[in-house]
């Protein structure tokens, strides 16, 4: 059987863990392949087949139309190759069709990265019903994956935890990288941020920062990687402080820590799900030992914070953040302390988490 990687994803560069994910099945020479959505001319990996199910014309769509419409291509893709492939699907509605392929559970990991049922705004009532849905398609996978148990209160027994943290392979790669390169943070504050960047990050709170820095005459950098997708992002690539990056490979991401003093890594808590954020960033910063700053009101984040960990400020507090980046560029004692926090936490390197998932899935289906 080959395995199916299923992703409403349009750029493979936004999903780090499909490239660990993929790392793990190459070193089992297991045959698979990814489906996401994009166009026939979208950039391509080496070593990894993806097929677009959709085209992105459908970015342009309500959401709730385009997860419909992905949801049935997914379901009859699946529907043709149901009896000679097991399905990895990463969020709901990447799981969901599957259920439905057989009476019989299907052979199915349900990656459930971003609780449906948290993640939205959800008119009264409507979260309970996705609530529900989760749970159905939870209780159907053959195993069902979270990043923590704040993500989900039930032990269930297919229920398995892999922490959001950077793959080995990767993190080897970055610090060869960084040698090479020879990246040390320079004697101006580097602030980096990265990923998907829409108004939810807290980026109107670092541009409004950034503008009274300025003001002030303070000497402050910025690295910015990813996509931006909100007016605020665009704004901050625009100032001079600022060097884009743009979309890096998860390899990439990670060598930019090494030339940060502080990782910005914001989560807007109006919405459910940044409440219980479980962010590789964070573990991004404990791997490259860099400090980092996140928003109270992010219940997650405690092990950290207990610890001296993090730096932290309220969500919307741009006079705080400037005031912190003022005092940081004039001494960086405090983050120093943050970097020996951190040194001190212990955690599992994702593609060692995952690989015992995966082992655990085939001898699973190899008993069928």
């Amino acid at each position: 059987s080959k395995i199916v990687i299923v992703v409403q994803q349009e750029t493979l560069r936004e999903r780090p863990r499909i490239h660990k994910l993929t790392g793990i099945l190459r070193e089992r020479n297991i045959p698979f392949e990814v489906w996401k959505f994009g166009n026939e001319h979208d950039e391509r990996f080496p070593g990894i087949l993806a097929r677009n199910l959709i085209s992105t014309r459908w970015r342009q769509r309500p959401a709730i139309l385009r997860y419909l419409v992905w949801m049935f291509a997914v379901f009859v893709a699946a529907w043709r190759c149901r009896h000679d492939a097991m399905f990895f699907s990463v969020g709901f509605d990447s799981a969901a069709p599957i259920t439905f392929l057989s009476v019989r559970r299907p052979s199915l990991i349900f990656d459930n990265i971003d609780n449906i049922s948290l993640s939205y705004k959800w008119p009264y009532g409507f979260s309970s019903i996705f609530r529900a849905l989760e749970s159905w398609v939870a209780w159907r996978a053959q195993v069902h994956v979270v990043p923590s148990r704040a993500r989900w209160d039930r032990a269930d027994r297919n229920l398995r935890v892999v922490t959001n943290t950077p793959s080995r392979q990767a993190l080897g790669e970055a610090k060869a990288i960084a040698a090479q390169r020879q990246y040390q943070r320079g004697p101006d504050l580097t602030v980096y941020l990265n990923g998907w960047l829409p108004e939810t990050r807290g980026i109107q709170t670092l541009v409004g920062a950034l503008g009274v820095v300025k003001d002030r005459g303070i000497p402050i950098r910025v690295l910015v990687a990813g996509r931006p997708s909100c007016e605020a992002a665009v704004q901050l690539l625009a100032m001079d402080c600022t060097e884009n990056l743009g979309m890096l490979t998860n390899a990439e991401a990670l060598v930019a820590y090494y030339r940060t003093d502080l990782a910005f890594i914001y989560y807007d808590p109006s919405i459910a799900i940044n409440r219980v954020a479980e962010s590789q960033k964070w573990t991004d910063c404990w791997a490259t030992n860099t400090a980092f700053i996140t928003n109270q009101g992010v219940e997650t984040l405690d092990p950290y914070a207990r610890r001296d960990a993090c730096l932290t400020l309220p969500y919307a507090d741009s006079a705080g953040l400037a005031s912190l980046l003022e005092s940081l560029s004039r001494d960086r004692s405090p983050l120093e302390r943050v970097r020996a926090n951190l040194q001190k936490m212990e955690f599992r390197f994702w593609d060692d988490a995952m690989k015992d998932v995966v082992d655990e899935w085939l001898e699973l289906n190899a008993k069928k």
